[in-house]
C-alpha cells in the first residue's frame, strides 16, 4: 500500500537543461560561426549578426536558416560574385593557377568542337565534382567571357608565336658585319563558300633548323571579290599589318585555276610584280587526282557511277543490307561496308573501287537475285550476261580488278605528296617516279596478275578490246600529266632535286646552280657560302645514309653550325609547299566547327578557333603546362580589354583586331604582343 501511494504523488518538478553550441554544425552550416565567450549564441556570417541557441540548439539554427533576412542574403550571395575575387592580393599564388585552368577549358572546347554553353556548364559543376579544389572553386569562365578569350587571346597569341619566329634571325649567333637572314616564308590562299558568304584562307609556311616545317594560319577572312587584283590586294596588306616583307615570300601556292596562275592577269603575276623571286608551287596532288579522273572518264564503263549507283542502294535501306550481310555469310567472306566516291576528295576513289571489288561475289549474287525488274537498270546491263548464275566473266569484274591495281599508283603518290613535311627537293622524283611506274605497265602490257587470270576466261576478241581500252587508260593519264607538270631538264624543281640528300651528298655546284635557279644570288654571299659548303661536306655522307625525312636531314646538317648562308638556301627551298592542302584542311576545319547548330557563329569567332587549332600544336594537357608560365598572357585573360564591348569606340575603330594589355595599352596587328 506504501508503495502504491508512492506512485500517485505528482513528480516534482526538474529545472531543463541549458544548450550548447557545437563545433560540428560548422560543416553543415557553412555561414555558422560561434560567438567567442558566449556558448549559448551562434553568429551568421552572412547576416552579420548572432542569435540565441541556448533554448533549441541545433533547432534554432534550422529557424534562423528559415527567416526572410537569412534567405536573401543566401540569394545575394549566389547572385554576385565576392569583392575577394576582386581585390585578391597581388602575391595570390592562385591566381595564375586559376587562369591558366580557365583558359585551357577553353582551349580544351575549342579543340574539340564542343560548344561554350557546355564549357560554361563544366566551370560550374566544377566545384561541386571536387569540393576540395580551391582552383575549382575560383574558375569562373561563361559563354562570353570564353569567346573573348578565344578571339582576342588565344587566336592573336597564336599568330604572335609565328611572327616572332619569322622575325627572328636564323642563326642568332653572327658577326657583326654578317647580314641577318629571318626566315623565308610561302603564301598560300583559297577560296571557298559558307551559304551565300566567300571566304579565303591565309596562310603561311616556313621553316628552321629547330622548329622543322611549320605551316600556320595567318588569316582567314571574308570578300565578296574573287577577282585576282582583290586576291593581291588582300594578300599584301594582309602581310604588310602583320610585319611581314614582301620581298622573303618564297612561294605562291594555290589550286590550279587560271586566276592563281594565268599568263598574264594572275594572282601569281602580281605577286611576282612586287617580288620577281617567288615560285609557282600550284598543287601537284590536283594534278595527279585529275589524270586519274580523266583516264577514268575514257573507259568504256562509268567506274564513278557504278561505285555511287551501288553505294547509294544500300545506304538507305537496312532491309538491304542485312541481305547483302547474309549472302557474305553464306559464300564466307567478311562483311564490309560499301565506300561513297566524293569526286572533290583525292584520295576517295580508289578505297571504294577496292572495297567493290573485295566484295565482288557477294554483290554480283546481290543483283542477280534482285532480277531485272528490281535491279537500278545501269547496274543491270553490266550484270545481265551471267544472270543465269552460270559464272560467265563480266567486264565490270574486270575493270574493278584493273582499277583496284592501277589507281593504287595514283593513291599512294597523292598520299605522299599530301605530307606536311614534303619538299619541293623531293618533287622532281615522285612524278617522274609516278610517269615512269605508268609507262612500264603500258609497255608490258600489265594489267595487274587478277585482270590477267580474268582476260583468260574471255574470247580473244573480247580480251583485245578490253586490254586495248585498258592500255588507253595509260596513255590518257600520261598524256594529262605531261600536259601539266613540267617533265623537262628546265624545271627548277629537277635543279634541285640533287638537295635532297637521299642517293648522294651534294657537292658546290648543286648549290650553285640552286642559287642561280632560285634567283638568290643577290641575297647570299657566294664566298661564305663556299666556306660553310667544306663545314657540312664532312657529314653529308652519314646524314644521306641516315632513315631521316628530308626535313630532319637539312636540320641535322645545320644545326649547332655557323652556316647562315646556307641555312637562308635550306629556309627557302623548304619552305616551298608541293601542294595546298594545308588551306583545304582549314575548309575542313571550317567545316567542323561552323555547323548548322552554330550557324548563328561570327566570320571573325570561326577564324579564331581555326587559329587556335591550327597554330598550336598542344594537347590540352600539355597546353595547360605551357600556359600557366605565360605571364603576359595569363594577364590579358584577367584583362576586361578582351571583351569588344568595353573598347572605346575609337579603341576599336582604329585597332580592330589589335590585342589589349592589361595595362589598358593597345597593341597593333604591326606591332602584336611578345608572348
Amino acid at each position: 500500500m506504501e508503495k502504491e501511494t508512492e506512485s500517485e504523488a505528482p513528480p516534482s518538478s526538474i529545472k531543463k537543461r541549458r544548450c550548447g553550441y557545437k563545433k560540428d554544425w560548422e560543416n553543415e552550416y557553412l555561414w555558422l560561426k560561434g560567438v567567442e565567450g558566449d556558448t549559448e549564441r551562434a553568429f551568421c556570417d552572412l547576416c552579420k549578426t548572432s542569435f540565441s541557441i541556448g533554448h533549441g540548439g541545433e533547432y534554432d539554427v534550422k529557424r534562423h536558416r528559415l527567416t526572410e533576412t537569412h534567405k536573401k542574403r543566401v540569394q545575394q550571395k549566389e547572385t554576385s560574385k565576392s569583392m575577394d575575387a576582386f581585390l585578391r592580393p597581388k602575391n595570390d599564388f592562385l591566381a595564375d593557377k586559376v587562369t591558366a585552368a580557365e583558359v585551357t577549358s577553353v582551349y580544351h572546347t575549342v579543340q574539340h568542337a564542343t560548344s561554350y554553353r557546355a564549357g560554361d556548364c563544366g566551370t560550374k559543376l566544377a566545384p561541386t565534382i571536387y569540393p576540395d579544389s580551391d582552383i575549382a572553386k575560383r574558375m569562373a569562365c561563361g559563354r562570353t567571357k570564353a569567346e573573348a578569350i578565344v578571339t582576342d587571346v588565344l587566336a592573336p597569341a597564336s599568330v604572335e608565336d609565328c611572327l616572332k619566329v619569322l622575325r627572328r634571325p636564323l642563326n642568332e649567333q653572327r658577326e657583326a658585319t654578317t647580314k641577318a637572314h629571318t626566315p623565308f616564308f610561302s603564301v598560300a590562299s583559297d577560296a571557298s563558300n559558307h551559304g551565300t558568304t566567300k571566304l579565303f584562307p591565309l596562310s603561311v609556311r616556313y621553316w628552321t633548323p629547330d622548329l622543322g616545317v611549320q605551316t600556320k594560319v595567318l588569316d582567314f577572312y571574308d570578300d565578296s571579290d574573287e577577282t585576282s587584283a582583290a586576291i593581291h590586294n588582300q594578300i599584301v596588306t594582309k602581310l604588310e599589318e602583320n610585319g611581314l616583307g614582301l620581298d622573303m615570300i618564297s612561294a605562291y601556292s594555290a589550286d590550279n585555276a587560271s586566276l592563281n596562275y594565268g599568263r598574264y592577269n594572275s594572282v601569281f603575276q602580281k605577286l611576282k610584280e612586287n617580288n620577281n623571286c617567288i615560285l609557282k608551287a600550284n598543287c601537284v596532288a590536283h594534278i595527279v587526282h585529275n589524270s586519274a579522273k580523266h583516264a577514268g572518264d575514257r573507259l568504256n564503263i562509268d567506274i564513278e557511277n557504278v561505285v555511287n549507283k551501288t553505294f547509294s542502294h544500300f545506304s538507305s535501306s537496312a532491309k538491304r543490307i542485312e541481305e547483302l550481310k547474309s549472302i557474305h555469310t553464306f559464300v564466307e567472306i567478311e562483311y564490309q561496308s560499301l565506300l561513297r566516291h566524293v569526286p572533290t576528295r583525292w584520295l576517295s576513289l580508289w578505297p571504294a573501287v577496292k572495297r567493290l571489288h573485295d566484295s565482288w561475289a557477294p554483290i554480283k549474287t546481290y543483283f542477280l537475285s534482285l532480277g531485272e525488274d528490281q535491279c537500278p537498270k545501269s547496274l543491270w546491263q553490266l550484270f545481265k550476261d551471267d544472270q543465269d548464275g552460270e559464272g560467265n566473266p563480266l567486264d565490270l569484274q574486270v575493270y574493278l580488278s584493273f582499277l583496284s591495281n592501277a589507281l593504287k599508283i595514283f593513291y599512294d603518290t597523292v598520299l605522299v605528296l599530301e605530307r606536311e613535311d614534303g619538299t619541293v627537293c623531293e618533287l622532281y622524283d615522285m612524278m617522274f617516279t609516278l610517269k615512269t611506274k605508268l609507262q612500264q605497265r603500258q609497255s608490258d602490257g600489265f594489267f595487274g596478275a587478277q585482270t590477267g587470270v580474268l582476260l583468260q576466261q574471255f574470247p580473244d576478241r573480247q580480251a583485245a578490246v578490253l586490254r586495248e581500252d585498258m592500255c588507253n587508260f595509260y596513255q590518257s593519264s600520261l598524256t594529262y600529266l605531261e600536259q601539266r607538270y613540267d617533265f623537262s631538264d628546265s624545271n627548277y624543281q629537277k635543279k634541285v632535286a640533287s638537295l635532297a640528300l637521299k642517293k648522294s651528298p651534294f657537292n658546290f655546284s648543286h648549290l650553285c646552280e640552286a642559287v642561280e635557279v632560285l634567283q638568290l644570288s643577290k641575297k647570299l654571299d657566294m664566298d661564305a657560302l663556299y666556306d660553310e659548303y667544306c663545314v657540312v661536306l664532312p657529314h653529308q655522307q652519314a646524314i644521306v645514309q641516315s632513315g631521316a625525312t628530308v626535313v630532319e636531314k637539312w636540320a641535322t646538317l645545320l644545326k649547332h653550325t655557323h652556316t647562315p648562308n646556307m641555312t637562308a638556301l635550306a629556309s627557302f627551298l623548304l619552305s616551298v609547299p608541293i601542294t595546298n592542302a594545308s588551306v583545304e584542311r582549314v575548309f575542313s576545319l571550317m567545316t567542323g566547327c561552323w555547323t548548322d547548330t552554330r550557324n548563328r557563329c561570327s566570320v571573325n569567332l570561326i577564324k579564331s578557333e581555326i587559329q587556335v587549332k591550327s597554330n598550336f600544336t598542344f594537347s590540352c594537357k600539355d597546353f595547360y603546362t605551357y600556359v600557366v608560365k605565360e605571364k603576359v598572357l595569363l594577364n590579358a585573360v584577367r584583362s576586361n580589354k578582351k571583351y569588344k564591348f568595353k573598347k572605346k569606340p575609337e579603341e576599336e575603330g582604329v585597332n580592330e583586331g589589335s590585342f589589349m594589355l592589361p595595362d589598358d595599352t593597345s597593341i597593333a596587328p604591326r606591332t602584336p604582343p611578345k608572348f
